[in-house]
């Protein structure tokens, strides 16, 4: 007599490892999604560094253009920072390079107006990550300002979602000749509050993650899933 399994103990079998596969799958895609997302987060950031640093000895910052006029921001960004970065697309004040629809740490929509900012400059690294570029003066991303200053989103995996802040888009700034991540001048329980889904400090919920990320070695996620 031959021996072997039975129809229904191979039908059993097989639900088995559908039933393993469904619970396994999704968590290890998502692990493998936040080790991409971590190496290519700390690529944007030593990428943009080296941009804003060498921009900078150019005399970006000393030239900076502030009126909200698109041809004089064209023309500073042209000069002082696409010799020093490869990007696929560039977008000066139009859509196209960063996601419509940002939300902040306790999944609230950011902002009403264009996320990226009125007036701004985003572009598309080779990568695929999408950063915003825009100027400000006032205390913004757990920064405090001395002066006019540059505030930089970075978005990981481009239009792909979740795009919400200490997810997949983070905030950095460049001040006084540093760039630095978002909530470098905040106390740690006021990163802790700003970076997690219970959030309660307003608009800018989830702007501080950066911090918390460099702190952690650029292991994500550092809140959630």
């Amino acid at each position: 007599m031959k021996k072997g399994f039975t129809l229904a103990e191979v039908l059993i079998t097989i639900g088995i490892i559908g039933i393993v596969a469904a619970m396994t799958i999704p968590s290890l895609m998502t692990k493998m999604r936040n080790v991409r997302d971590s190496a290519t987060l700390k690529e944007d950031f030593s990428i943009l560094k080296q941009m804003m640093l060498s921009a900078n000895d150019d005399g970006a910052m000393a030239s900076i253009v502030t009126g909200n006029n698109m041809d004089e921001m064209k023309n500073w960004f042209n000069t002082y920072f696409l010799p020093y970065i490869k990007v696929a697309n560039v977008c000066y004040g139009t859509s196209g390079c960063f996601s419509e629809d940002v939300k902040t740490s306790n999944g609230s929509r950011w902002s009403t107006i264009k996320p990226c900012g009125f007036a701004s400059i985003a572009f598309t690294l080779n990568n695929g990550s999408y950063i915003c570029m825009d100027d400000f003066a006032d205390t913004r991303f757990g920064i405090q300002t001395n002066g006019i200053t540059i505030g930089i989103l970075v978005d990981v995996n481009g239009d792909k979602k979740p795009n919400q802040f200490g997810k997949d888009i983070f905030a950095l700034v460049f001040k006084d000749e540093s760039l630095v991540p978002g909530g470098y001048d905040m106390t740690q329980a006021q990163i802790d509050e700003n970076c997690s889904e219970k959030c309660s400090s307003g608009n800018y919920c989830g702007t501080y993650c950066m911090q918390k990320v460099v702190k952690n070695g650029y292991k994500l996620p550092v809140y959630g899933k």
